[in-house]
């Protein structure tokens, strides 16, 4: 064999080597023009080969995924490589192709890189565009889509040799000044920051905002932190005089995502985020990895620590006044669980989000259910209270062995029929919507009222306001803020209350902390309210026993 056709024959098996693991190869030149490409362009792409060659290879990335793009390949221009990267290639129709990129920068062919794409067949979006979830005033992503997109795009932006950071931003009095400006003002500032927080930020759409006034962003490590908040807090001074005193902090820590998991990094961001908004000085740690390592240790502990609750149903139950606003007594309580020993003092709440995480919510869920049907009955013989109400996990409405145990302590429990409710919280977690309903009106049909919870915080809810007969829906707290804080809040809360009315539902608000904000539910049809203003969660409910409308007894 002469050297030309030996030649030749090498180039061909390295093509054949290389569609090993590709179904798409690139050679991009050092304007990042395609110079040669083999693969199923027609089919995946609906051109040609010969059609693309000297187009920008941006052009076959998803608009969504074209900055990142371009910041994955100005890092692997350092570096020399990109490792197993995750982006999205412009399809038919606009559709988002998930790949696998990876390739090498090579001096002896003039820099040019040389690129293999293989389709991610395990990520479910092939065909169509993903769905993540956006806050509607800041356009900014919510905090779990927030969490997955960034822990991809970070993964991808580290293996191109890129450096990331995290970075939190509290703009201390801003919820203020939010109700203070009109729709127009509130709108325009909270599109100013999301706008600047996304130019920022890896790939352009890789910031969340956080809560009413917290927000975080995935960026590079040339981004800094301080001066975007110093932006930040000049936006929101030139909207209102009252905006001078909307004040900044920001906390910056390294994503060393490095050997961890997609997964990984998402938890470890959620839990960064979460630990944030509850108290800005309990983060010390100064990367995600530490994160990380902190979050693995506390789960181990944790977990056990709920199964020891489980198992002994030590547990204490407060209960939170829930009043009708028209004449002002109580309807009924809000049975929340709270901890004892040590961690009386902490929020149940991350305990009962890692119950459902780890898959024990049922039985921590029963347990709530059976301590709090202790206490109707030791109310019971001290006199007359209110009903009370226990939060359900939707996980735990999908379980068949938890609702047929329910439903057994129930039907052998006909005496407190009226005096135990049930709000279904996680709805968003039912899948088999027409079965839980069945098992629901069992328990309706048997006394026991139920309540969905969080009503209006996503528009799913409308779907199982559809799906699930209920006796009442309770309003989620942002929703309530907003129908206090503008005019069009308010018109969206009245119109849902009375759709809730004409189905003979009734409502409820939560968090309502003063005496406007209450007589502003009663203005917008709602029928109960709970909050501060009417008063917190204790551990003993006849405390508000002059609030009781005994002609109830």
């Amino acid at each position: 064999m002469t050297e030309q056709p030996r030649r030749r024959r090498e180039r061909e098996r390295l093509v054949a080597l290389s569609f090993c693991r590709a179904d798409l190869l690139f050679e991009l030149n050092i304007d990042r023009r395609i110079e040669y490409l083999l693969g199923a362009t027609d089919v995946m792409l609906g051109k040609s080969a010969n059609a693309m060659l000297g187009t920008n290879f941006l052009d076959v990335i998803h608009p969504d995924d074209q900055q990142l793009t371009t910041q994955l390949l100005d890092s692997a221009s350092t570096k020399g490589r990109l490792d197993d990267v995750v982006v999205s290639l412009n399809g038919i129709k606009n559709t988002k192709i998930p790949v696998i990129l990876s390739g090498y920068r090579v001096p002896d062919f003039d820099n040019h890189f040389f690129l293999a794409l293989k389709v991610d067949s395990k990520r479910a979006t092939f065909g169509k565009l993903d769905k993540l979830s956006k806050d509607q005033d800041s356009g900014l992503l919510e905090v779990k889509s927030f969490a997955q997109s960034a822990a991809q795009r970070v993964t991808s932006f580290i293996n191109a040799g890129g450096t990331a950071q995290v970075s939190m931003v509290k703009l201390n009095h801003l919820d203020d000044l939010l109700t203070k400006v009109g729709a127009s003002d509130k709108k325009k500032l909270l599109t100013a920051i999301g706008t600047i927080l996304n130019t920022h930020s890896i790939g352009g759409n890789t910031a969340s905002r956080v809560d009413d006034d917290s927000f975080s962003f995935i960026h590079s490590q040339d981004v800094d932190a301080s001066e975007i908040s110093n932006h930040l807090e000049k936006l929101a001074e030139k909207i209102h005089p009252d905006g001078k005193e909307v004040q900044a902090m920001s906390t910056t820590l390294d994503v060393d995502g490095a050997g961890m998991s997609e997964e990984q990094v998402t938890k470890a961001l959620l839990y960064t985020l979460q630990s944030f908004c509850e108290n800005e000085s309990k983060i010390k740690q100064t990367s995600i990895s530490e994160i990380l390592d902190t979050l693995m240790s506390n789960t181990v502990e944790n977990v056990s620590f709920i199964k020891e609750i489980i198992k002994k149903r030590d547990l204490d139950i407060h209960f939170m006044p829930i009043v009708h606003l028209k004449d002002g007594y109580v309807h009924h309580f809000e049975g929340l669980l709270r901890l004892r020993g040590d961690k009386s003092s902490e929020s149940p709440f991350n305990y009962v989000r890692l119950a459902e995480e780890v898959n024990i919510i049922c039985d921590l869920d029963m347990s709530v259910i059976k301590k709090t049907m202790d206490h109707i009955y030791a109310f019971q013989r001290k006199g007359f209270i209110p009903p009370i109400a226990v939060n359900l996990s939707g996980l735990s409405l999908s379980n068949e062995l938890f609702m047929d145990q329910l439903h057994t302590i129930l039907r052998n429990s006909p005496d407190i029929a009226g005096q135990l409710m049930f709000e279904i919280t996680e709805s968003a977690k039912i899948s088999d919507l027409t079965t839980v309903n069945n098992l629901l009106q069992d328990i309706r049909k048997m006394g026991f009222e139920v309540c969905l919870d969080d009503f209006g915080s996503g528009a799913a809810s409308f779907d199982y306001l559809n799906a699930l007969d209920v006796d009442g829906v309770k309003f989620d707290g942002p929703v309530v803020k907003r129908a206090y804080a503008s005019e069009r809040g308010h018109d969206l809360l009245r119109a849902m209350s009375r759709m809730c009315h004409d189905l003979n539902i009734h409502t409820i608000a939560e968090m309502v902390e003063d005496k406007a904000m209450a007589d502003h539910m009663k203005k917008s049809g709602i029928d109960f309210a709970q909050g501060w203003y009417f008063g917190k969660a204790v551990a003993d409910p006849l405390v508000f026993k002059d609030k009781f409308d005994h002609s109830k007894r």
